[in-house]
């Protein structure tokens, strides 16, 4: 079994619906980030899924359904701190829609032929006709870009279902490429499985996260 299925079998049922409560409990301004990192041998760059700024004991709490995406952004520059700038997102479902094929339909990029792809795998194909560099393409969840890889003609960009995801402190905002050096503190999001409620508690120096 690859790598890929057997993330697909710990991977949450797509539909579920999720909720993060965060208390920021430090004595300062958080801008809270939620962002995945990238397994080994995964294509592209992360950017950041949700981000919102929390004032000092005040809470915020964050509904998601998980629900798969094929992403599409207009951003050729992946300097951290740039948006990726979406321009097309698509449901990608799993066993139904989990391929598709990036085209140049007249003269525009767009995602064409959705169809069941290999299991576990959110596959991307680009054809010949795509222009190198001319925007980027990539996965997302609920709607939001996780992870982005640049245009280029004839490749094959396979992603997992459910990337580990971090909350955290730092400079980015939502939809951002971001890097460590803008990161200040992070902690993985790791549900088990069942449970869809999390709460996660910033003291200023790291994170209490409960399930």
């Amino acid at each position: 079994m690859s790598t890929v299925e057997q993330g697909a079998q710990i991977a949450p049922p797509v539909g579920v619906q999720f909720q993060l409560t965060v208390l920021n409990r430090s004595s300062d301004r958080a801008n809270v980030m939620l962002f995945p990192s990238v397994p080994a041998g995964t294509p592209g760059h992360p950017v950041v899924w949700r981000s919102f700024e929390l004032l000092p004991e005040e809470t915020s709490m964050l509904h998601w359904r998980h629900t798969l995406n094929f992403v599409r952004g207009g951003l050729t520059d992946f300097a951290p701190g740039r948006d990726y700038e979406p321009v097309e997102i698509i449901s990608a479902v799993p066993g139904e829609s989990n391929q598709v094929t990036l085209s140049l339909v007249g003269g525009e990029l767009a995602f064409t032929d959705p169809r069941p792809g290999p299991p576990g795998t959110l596959l991307v194909e680009q054809d010949p006709s795509v222009p190198p560099r001319a925007g980027n393409v990539g996965v997302g969840i609920g709607g939001f870009g996780t992870l982005i890889s640049a245009t280029q003609a004839g490749t094959r960009q396979s992603y997992g279902y459910a990337p580990q995801f971090y909350v955290g402190t730092g400079t980015y905002q939502e939809g951002e490429f971001l890097s460590t050096m803008g990161i200040d503190t992070q902690a993985a999001l790791n549900y088990p499985v069942g449970v869809t409620e999390a709460t996660a508690l910033f003291d200023g120096n790291g994170w209490v996260i409960n399930y």
